[in-house]
């Protein structure tokens, strides 16, 4: 069921980045704001507790949704921490 789910989003941010009329420019924005709030969110780690694994399914939140994904990822970890 996540992956169906991961494969929606990716598509549907796929899609998201054409319509921008910026496609490679869009996407990688997205994919450096991702990075960063991802090494940010591992820095503040030892402040909060909370640390992101490195897998594939943060790697494709971080890429495809950016910074949000990433920010909704560590959220929930730390709502069921």
């Amino acid at each position: 069921m996540l992956t169906w789910v991961a494969c929606c989003l990716g598509i549907l941010m796929c899609i998201l980045f054409v319509k921008t009329g910026r496609p490679v420019r869009c996407l990688l924005t997205s994919t450096i704001g991702g990075g960063l709030s991802f090494w940010i969110l591992n820095l503040l780690s030892g402040l909060t507790g909370v640390a992101l694994s490195l897998n594939l399914a943060s790697v494709l939140s971080a890429v495809l949704l950016g910074a949000p994904g990433v920010c909704s990822l560590w959220l929930l970890k730390f709502l069921w921490k």
